[in-house]
């Protein structure tokens, strides 16, 4: 039996020692080094997936800069062919200008284009966009050919800001190919722009590079523009260039695989033809990936190979010596999670003398101390708990049942529910002289032990403070005085309120130090409800700012309901976070039957915020006090000239 009464549940007993000594004589260590020197393999494997790797990434690495360096070597002839090309004509450029006689100029064209046979035709323009001069070669002027007009665009660019630019390659009338380029002509003199010169290329030298350098291969070269159209190829057997070529065109990126227009896997390497401009070609160099990589796939295959049988071998040796330590360790994962799960009667049971017997043996040594640590852990909650509920049971008793008068001078009742096991909140009665009721709501910053001490503080620096003092404001400010040396101390405030009803003058006068204003509910003339909040306020007693209590007084008719409460009404939380808040507590009190009781009062609002929290966490500690006049002041001065006293008097 425990200290509870309870009959301890029966423990497994542990080997003993003759059992302890049949244990075989072995060592995990030593299991582990023979383990660690067969698998030593296991090293091997991890180099040789690296090298696998790093094989396959430098191969494929170089044979990319293989597919590179000829696209950027067909690239680089291309750019020589234009650059003689654009030398020529701008050496041109000096000797023509449209101001020359009009014989003159179209003899020095004529010259110009036999001179060249990449030359098809020249045109000559003034900055009107007139042609002044023409000229084609003897084999276009030979088959009738015409002069393609100059485009539009460059004319425009050289006129413009006085640059030169190429057109796209097309296609003449008899297949050959060809493209415009134009270039700016200034004069002499002053470099001052008088015209440009059109020159129409063929591009057939272009097309013998492409062939050239791709020849006796399955590589394919081709050019693009700067719109990725194809203009040139090295093949035209039914070819066509990939739909999406944007991994070339991907952060700077110029070589990589796609997809070609057969949806074949293809390699594919792009080198821009310079000068490079916004509008310059490209040279695209592919083949497809499957003989391009050959080579590559055939030199890691052969290394995986080799790296996968030594894997296996060393795989099914640590398999059989894994399986010869999980025996062990398997049991002992078994007892660890019984002990985990709160079953600490169990004992984990290794029959050996390594170190997973020692590491069994140790664990249910662990066992046993839990177990007892455990006992004593509850005896001390029980312990706690029970002076909990005694240190609730005697703050509740603290608060007042009913108030120290007659309820013909005011009705009042409170309610109030501790968020744990003791709170800061409380609510107080007094019976003043000349017949006056005071009523008290005050709520200590925080929860728990050290609230309610602060609270039973309070409370009687309060009740102390009323029997000498008249107003509201006043009992505040020496409350605060007697009291913020030991609040600031502790970090810790105190809200409080008083109000104080006399019944001679019908008017209630209350004071306030950091509680929520109180509520005001009264019946008007049409049948309709007044609910609105009272403006009083004040700092919380014991902070560090300068404190200034005044007098509220409002006059109250029979039937006017006040509502104090703490802040733990309106900032109570439902399980979504939300707040109750000030406006669903007035939207409830103006909905509430004007005849209802104090006390019924204090419990639909009560009601009301448990339903909204619906079962969540109270945030803070809940109280609310309701007080109404039931009397009206003929009625009390009647009963003082019988007796002699007020109702308050009598008790």
């Amino acid at each position: 039996m425990d200290r509870q009464g309870n009959a301890k549940p029966a423990s497994r007993s542990l080997p003993s020692s003759d059992a302890s000594m049949r244990r075989r004589n072995t060592s995990i260590t030593t299991w582990l080094r023979w383990s660690y020197l067969i698998s030593s393999t296991l090293p091997l494997l991890l180099v040789g997936a690296l090298l696998i790797g790093v094989l396959f990434q430098v191969q494929q690495r170089n044979a990319y800069a293989s597919q590179q360096a000829v696209a950027d070597q067909i690239a680089g002839n291309v750019s020589t062919f234009l650059y003689d090309l654009e030398q020529l004509l701008l050496r041109a450029a000096r000797d023509l200008h449209p101001e020359m006689p009009g014989p003159d100029l179209d003899a020095t064209a004529a010259r110009l284009v036999n001179s060249s046979p990449d030359l098809r035709a020249l045109v000559i323009v003034d900055t009107s966009g007139a042609q002044v001069a023409s000229a084609v070669s003897s084999l276009l002027r030979d088959r009738g050919d015409t002069i393609a007009p100059s485009e539009a665009d460059l004319l425009k660019q050289a006129f413009g800001v006085g640059q030169g630019g190429r057109t796209s390659i097309m296609r003449a009338d008899d297949g050959t190919p060809y493209f415009q380029v134009v270039l700016p002509i200034r004069s002499q003199s002053g470099g001052v722009l008088v015209g440009a010169l059109s020159a129409e290329v063929s591009a057939t030298r272009i097309n013998q590079i492409l062939r050239l350098a791709v020849q006796g291969g399955n590589k394919i070269s081709f050019l693009i523009n700067a719109g990725r159209s194809l203009m040139l190829a090295s093949t035209s057997s039914g070819w066509s260039p990939a739909d999406d070529m944007a991994v070339l065109f991907a952060n700077e990126s110029t070589v990589g695989e796609y997809h070609g227009a057969n949806g074949e896997r293809m390699v594919g390497a792009r080198s821009i033809v310079s000068p490079v401009t916004p509008s310059s070609w490209s040279v695209v160099v592919e083949e497809p990936s499957a003989e391009f990589l050959t080579e590559v796939y055939r030199s890691v295959f052969l290394l995986t190979a080799v790296v996968a049988l030594v894997g296996l071998l060393a795989l099914a040796w640590a398999l059989y010596q894994a399986r010869q330590i999980v025996r062990p360790v398997r049991a002992l994962a078994d007892g660890a999670r019984e002990l985990g799960g709160g079953q600490l009667e169990h004992r984990i049971i290794v029959e050996s003398r390594d170190e997973l017997g020692q590491l069994a043996d140790t664990f249910n040594q662990m066992a046993e101390q839990l177990q007892g640590s455990l006992h004593e852990i509850a005896d001390q909650n029980e312990r706690l708990l029970h002076g909990l509920i005694l240190a609730r049971d005697i703050q509740m008793g603290l608060m007042p049942s009913s108030p120290p008068w007659k309820s013909e001078v005011l009705t009042v009742h409170a309610r109030s529910l501790p968020a744990s096991e003791v709170g800061g909140d409380f609510y107080t009665y007094m019976a003043l002289p000349g017949g006056r009721a005071a009523v008290a709501i005050g709520d200590i910053s925080g929860k728990g032990v050290a609230a309610a001490l602060l609270m039973a503080l309070t409370s009687s620096t309060l009740e102390s403070q009323a029997r000498v003092l008249e107003h509201p404001g006043a009992m505040l400010a020496a409350i605060h005085d007697s009291l913020h040396a030991q609040l600031q101390a502790n970090h810790m405030n105190a809200a409080l309120m008083i109000a104080i009803y006399d019944p001679t003058r019908q008017s209630m006068a209350m004071a306030n130090a950091g509680m929520i204003s109180p509520l005001l509910v009264r019946a008007l003339p049409d049948g309709g409800i007044d609910c609105h909040f009272v403006d009083v306020s004040g700092l919380p007693i014991g902070t560090l700012l300068p404190t200034n209590y005044c007098d509220v007084e409002v006059d109250l008719a029979p039937g006017d309901t006040m509502i104090f409460l703490s802040d733990g009404i309106v900032e109570a939380h439902n399980p979504a976070s939300e707040l109750y808040g000030f406006e669903r507590l007035e939207e409830l009190v103006s909905g509430m039957p004007h005849r209802l009781s104090v006390a019924d009062i204090v419990q639909r609002i009560l009601d009301s915020v448990l339903a909204f929290t619906d079962g969540a966490d109270p945030h803070d500690d809940i109280t609310i006090l309701v007080t109404r006049r039931t009397i009206s002041a003929a009625a009390y001065e009647a009963q003082f000239a019988v007796t002699g006293t007020g109702f308050g008097d009598a008790i």
